[in-house]
């Protein structure tokens, strides 16, 4: 456990993420929500987007962007939901400048080839749909919020994260192209990325194990965050089985465990809270 040990020291992880960071408070600015909708060729349809600017945000200016995925069975706006927070955890820590100013984008992840959508089920028909996301992602999504928001482009201005199956989906997504992407959290992280089981199936993964990595080390990501609670019934060990394959594959990363915790709100927050205080260059101000 050396690599994680050693990628650890650079963050100061906090397993509880303070509850009064998930409150608004006076004289804090919390962004600006926009409800938006794109064509998605991936999915031969109309999709939502809600994409939260900076309140004060400047068009002549650019932002980096992270892409946050929500659970399985949910939908974009979940971590919006009170016990989530993310839009006020963020907010309150730009304001206190322990996170750099950021767009917020909270992608529909579903994605059925062809919007051939099956019934919601925990079954590898219904989770095709997320996996197919990649596509959307990269040839829809991306280039639509590039085209019509201020977004510094590039893979050090660009971060991917996500809770139970978006936490799964960000650690496929960032090591299938990490040309793209530069930071990687995955929260309480479903099974599936590479083979293994999950409460229901056994899943044929995304990656073998031995390909849960970059091959290119110039594209190693600048950080990839894994969390997950000791109590997980949902994410099992998981969380830990990926820290220890990139572990085996020798992948700078940090991982930490969430004594007690569950697959709920709090697990999700301790994750956001530790990840968007640690990417965009946070933590390279930290050292100094």
């Amino acid at each position: 456990m050396e690599i994680a040990k050693n990628y650890l020291k650079k963050i100061n992880i906090v397993k509880q993420c303070p509850a009064n960071l998930l409150m608004r408070q006076a004289g804090v600015s919390y962004g600006h929500i926009i409800r938006d909708k794109y064509q998605s060729k991936t999915a031969n349809g109309i999709k939502p987007i809600s994409i939260i600017l900076p309140e004060n945000y400047k068009e002549n200016k650019t932002y980096p962007i992270l892409y946050l995925l929500h659970p399985l069975l949910s939908h974009e706006e979940v971590f919006l939901e009170d016990g989530y927070n993310a839009d006020n955890i963020l907010f309150n820590l730009i304001n206190q400048k322990k996170a750099k100013e950021m767009i917020l984008a909270l992608p529909d992840q579903y994605t059925p080839v062809n919007g051939k959508a099956f019934t919601p089920a925990f079954d590898q028909k219904h989770y095709d749909g997320y996996d197919n996301f990649i596509n959307d992602l990269v040839n829809d999504v991306m280039p639509f919020v590039e085209k019509n928001y201020p977004v510094a482009k590039g893979r050090n201005n660009t971060a991917i994260s996500g809770f139970s199956m978006g936490g799964r989906n960000s650690l496929y997504i960032g090591y299938s192209r990490p040309d793209l992407f530069g930071y990687i959290g995955a929260f309480s992280p479903f099974a599936g990325v590479t083979p293994g089981r999950d409460i229901y199936n056994e899943l044929k993964g995304l990656f073998k194990e031995s390909e849960f990595r970059v091959k290119d080390e110039k594209l190693t990501p600048n950080l990839t965050l894994i969390s997950g609670g000791t109590n997980d019934f949902i994410a099992g060990d998981a969380p830990e089985k990926y820290h220890k394959i990139l572990e085996a594959n020798k992948q700078p990363h940090a991982w930490y465990s969430i004594p007690d915790g569950d697959h709920d709100c709090e697990s999700f927050t301790s994750g956001f809270y530790n990840f968007v205080t640690s990417i965009f260059g946070i933590l390279n101000k930290k050292k100094n």
